[in-house]
């Protein structure tokens, strides 16, 4: 299916009947008891790992549950906040993209064509893209992080796990919208609005919008101007169809701009810089987090736009879902290479493109059989392009030798099947299967229109089964035991020109070294309980990694992508939710995780030199630890509501913990164990009106968000210090 038709239905087909609606029952960002997992934990939670609405307890896997209301109420406003409530989960970032790890499987693979390991899904749409995991939250109603390989029903690139992310839907109801304003240290400026609007009894829509601004909280002394600044607006709206009990559909559009250069707001440290007489290297060697000095301003944005389009029909025959989308991201971004003012390298990608189209089909049997099955076909067509321009000494091309202009095209077709079968009215037995094949091409010249330097394809496909035994203790508890897989494509060093030397054109085209697709083969056992106020939920698991994808950086600061070998990861967790009281409530988890590479012994070391910098070298990281692996996580939050005279106050404090963890497989570079503590208090004269006060990493944690190990150096930049503000909302 080419591009312009995919769009011409898109639109057309909403209008023609002929397309529609993520599921109430089948799709993962619609599930119907939505509503009730947001009220409080005394109600039914309902989840979707199994891409149907279903009881938290009768899900024989582990997932970890947030609601919008959580979310803000623990003041995580974005993606990046998202582990502070999530034990297991790191969310890290590298460079230009936001990488999450679960139960230590994530990626740190960047650059053109790159997929992550854990998959996203917003409202039923998979979001192939690194660039667009940085989002900010508005309008969530529920977001599901589900733990382990998702190979079967997930699917591509879910290898670590899935964060499948849901937003409010239009409502047939009656209108009803939402505005707040708040405002903060660092001149930090954000509001949300959204509302809902019935046109008629068959149809509705609602329209929510955001815009966050801020000065920056990072001081670039050179030029005496601020970074770590964010800039960021955004637009999403969805249409309802509803024409009767066996039809619905939803075409939703979403436009966003984000600006955001915090992680390349970085600085030298440790001295390990060849340009130790620069400002830089002295603010580093003095242990500066909010001042930097570069010749250049960073530069990190994203311009994304998706529409789409997903269709549920229903009967007694069970239930038929598609989901169509179309996404473009544009993700141009500038780095200062030397990481200080002496004007020697740095690094533009403008633009960085990506188009992605995806469509789904599934197919669920009915409800309450004693053999439930689901089936789906899923197909992604994926095109990026990245304009690579190298500034050596502040000079552009034709100085540098090698201007990388670099597209890379995927195919990926899927089939998958899961079903269960009540053994005993206890006893449920589930077995499932997905088979996935993925057609990948690179293409790389020197510079625009020039030689072609490389020329790869390659096709990669798998079969990932999962298995699961669950037995029902009682309406309210389950005990589970699983075995699952997961499979991320293969993909090619784009910026590897191996044999091609441009004086010798008989070695070009180069053929293209493949990095092996990354395999996971997962057990778990666990156990829930959900029950009058009360949620609990333990899991142990133990996971063999295989393949892992790694990116480097080279003698001249080019990245490099090849495969480690294997690495065994075990551990366990566990989550509480507790209304102890009409006015107290109470969220707390942990998760302790051991991951250590069993076998590597061809890794990237870098060693300093005693005159700055790394020497590069091949080495054995066998034993080493796994990267962005903290041993032990944890959070705790807690709310207290209290009636006074006129209205009601609200108290939260959420505390989240995290132990020390290693950066790159030398285990070299350390981010030390850190604590992080947000408190809001609030007033409600009336139901519909809101004043806040908040207080947001109240301990002064100032943790690596962006750690860059290279030749040339070592950089770090680091997260907002303490902040604090005020808000309003108001609702009707």
């Amino acid at each position: 299916m080419n591009s312009k038709h995919l769009k011409i239905a898109l639109i057309t087909s909403c209008f023609a009947g002929a397309s529609g609606a993520l599921a109430q029952t089948t799709a993962p960002a619609e599930a119907p008891a939505t509503a009730a997992a947001e009220e409080d934990v005394s109600e039914e939670i309902i989840v979707t790992a199994q891409r149907r609405a279903q009881r938290y307890v009768d899900v024989p896997t582990s997932v970890s549950v947030t609601t919008g209301d959580q979310l803000a109420a623990a003041g995580a406003n974005g993606s990046r906040d998202l582990d502070l409530l999530t034990p297991g989960l790191n969310i890290t970032q590298q460079g230009t993209y936001v990488q999450p790890t679960i139960r230590g499987v994530g990626t740190t693979v960047t650059g053109t064509g790159a997929d992550p390991n854990i998959a996203i899904y917003v409202d039923g749409v998979y979001l192939s893209g690194q660039g667009t995991a940085l989002f900010e939250f508005n309008n969530i109603a529920q977001i599901e992080v589900l733990k382990g390989p998702q190979g079967t029903l997930y699917g591509r690139n879910a290898t670590g796990g899935a964060i499948v992310v849901s937003t409010k839907q239009p409502s047939l109801g009656e209108a009803s919208g939402d505005l707040e304003l708040s405002y903060g240290r660092f001149d930090d400026f954000r509001a949300t609005g959204h509302v809902n609007v019935p046109v008629s009894e068959t149809v509705a829509f609602n329209l929510s919008a955001y815009n966050h601004t801020n000065e920056g909280y990072t001081n670039n002394v050179f030029l005496n101007e601020k970074s770590s600044y964010t800039k960021s607006r955004g637009i999403r709206g969805r249409l309802l169809f509803e024409p009767s009990d066996g039809f619905r559909a939803i075409l939703s559009g979403t436009r966003i701009y984000q600006s955001d250069n915090t992680a390349y707001s970085y600085l030298p440290v440790n001295n390990n810089t060849p340009f130790r007489t620069t400002q830089a290297a002295a603010l580093g060697r003095a242990g500066a987090k909010s001042d930097i000095s570069l010749n250049i301003e960073p530069i990190n944005k994203l311009y994304y736009t998706t529409a789409n389009l997903n269709a549920e029909w229903s009967g007694d025959w069970g239930t038929v879902t598609s989901i169509s989308s179309y996404t473009h991201t544009k993700y141009p971004f500038t780095t200062d290479l030397d990481g200080t003012e002496a004007n020697v390298q740095h690094f533009s990608a403008s633009p960085q493109t990506q188009e992605t189209e995806t469509q789904e089909f599934i197919y669920a049997s009915p409800e309450g059989e004693r053999f439930s099955w689901i089936a789906g076909l899923f197909y992604l067509h994926d095109y990026s392009h990245t304009k690579v321009t190298v500034f050596v000494n502040g000079v552009a091309p034709p100085a540098p030798p090698f201007q990388p202009d670099t597209f890379v095209k995927a195919d990926a077709y899927a089939a998958y099947g899961e079903g269960t079968f009540d053994i005993t009215p206890e006893l449920h037995l589930t077995l499932g299967g997905r088979y996935s094949q993925e057609r990948k091409r690179a293409r790389n010249t020197n510079g625009v229109g020039g030689a072609l330097m490389l020329d790869a394809s390659e096709t990669f496909k798998d079969f990932t089964p999962r298995a699961a035994l669950r037995y029902d203790l009682s309406a309210s508890s389950s005990a589970y035991v699983s075995y699952s897989e997961g499979f991320k494509s293969g993909l090619f060093d784009a910026g590897n020109t191996g044999t091609c030397v441009l004086a010798t054109p008989a070695t070009c085209p180069f053929a293209g070294t493949v990095v092996e697709p990354e395999k996971v083969r997962s057990y778990e056992a666990g156990y829930k309980y959900s029950e009058g106020g009360l949620l609990f939920s333990t899991a142990a698991f133990y996971s063999r990694y295989e393949n892992i994808q790694i990116n480097a950086l080279n003698a001249l600061n080019n990245q490099i992508l090849f495969n480690a070998a294997e690495a065994e990861i075990y551990g366990a967790d566990v989550e509480l939710g507790w209304q102890a009281t009409d006015n107290f409530d109470v969220r707390a988890g942990a998760a302790y995780t051991n991951g250590e590479y069993v076998r590597f012994p061809s890794a990237q070391l870098f060693t300093p030199r005693p005159t700055g910098g790394n020497l590069q070298v091949t080495g054995d990281a066998s034993g080493n630890d796994l990267i962005r692996t903290p041993e032990f996580t944890a959070f705790g939050s807690a709310t207290y509501t209290q009636d006074v005279g006129a209205g009601e106050i609200e108290a939260n404090a959420t505390v989240s913990y995290s132990s020390s963890f290693y950066w790159h497989p030398d285990n070299r570079l350390k981010q030390p164990s850190f604590a992080i503590v947000n408190a809001r208090l609030s007033y409600m004269p009336t139901e519909n009106l809101r004043f806040s006060i908040f207080g947001d990493n109240l301990t002064n944690r100032r943790t690596q968000l962006y750690v860059r190990e290279a030749a040339i150096g070592d950089f770090i930049s680091y997260s907002k210090p303490r902040s604090w503000g005020v808000s309003g909302s108001v609702s009707f």
